[in-house]
């Protein structure tokens, strides 16, 4: 059973764990970790997952990679064994940079970037059993439309504006250029949409 500790609204540890599951509800007043990872190429594109079909939350949605932290990580931990598992991508952890901690109704969550050196990962993605089905890698303009089109979480389109101002001070405004007229039409006839539709 996966557990998480419990922390106080300021981030103090209480010294007890909480199971995870929708049918362990949260005691009133606590928190735990979740973290998110934004992993981005070379060539300035995010990575997508794919939530598999049988999540009981947001099936068929697509998400950058995230998760809770585990009883005795610390956050940067927490965020280098999401992205192993999730994705396949070992980097060295201390590589992950920190974006910012967002406090949500139950969790604090703290969001680091994954900023690849090389253009193209796809053969080296490996999907995670249960969690993911599918993968792909989209400019950050191809992720906003997504956003507006309701394909993304409303939990990731509210931690993406989050750290976007902070993620273009890192990456630079032109990760953030409008696509051209063939980028915008391979997004509008992309299959992989059709997913959640």
């Amino acid at each position: 059973m996966e557990l998480w500790d419990l922390l106080d609204k300021d981030r103090t540890p209480l010294g007890i764990t909480h199971p995870r599951g929708r049918q362990y509800p949260m005691p009133p007043h606590t928190y735990h970790t979740v973290v998110s990872v934004f992993t981005v190429d070379a060539a300035n594109r995010l990575l997508l997952t794919l939530r598999a079909p049988t999540k009981g939350m947001y099936p068929g949605y697509w998400e950058f990679t995230g998760g809770s932290g585990l009883s005795g990580e610390d956050s940067l931990t927490s965020a280098w064994r999401e992205l192993s598992e999730e994705t396949g991508i070992n980097v060295p952890k201390e590589e992950l940079i920190y974006l910012g901690t967002l406090r949500e109704p139950s969790a604090f969550m703290d969001c680091y970037l994954c900023h690849l050196d090389r253009a193209d990962e796809d053969a080296t993605i490996t999907l995670q059993e249960g969690e993911t089905v599918d993968f792909q890698w989209v400019t950050f303009c191809e992720f906003e439309t997504m956003i507006h089109k309701g394909l993304i979480p409303p939990p990731c389109a509210m931690r993406y504006g989050f750290v976007k101002a902070k993620l273009t001070d890192i990456i630079g405004d032109d990760a953030w250029l409008q696509p051209t007229e063939e980028e915008v039409s391979t997004l509008e006839n992309n299959p992989k949409e059709k997913n959640h539709e």
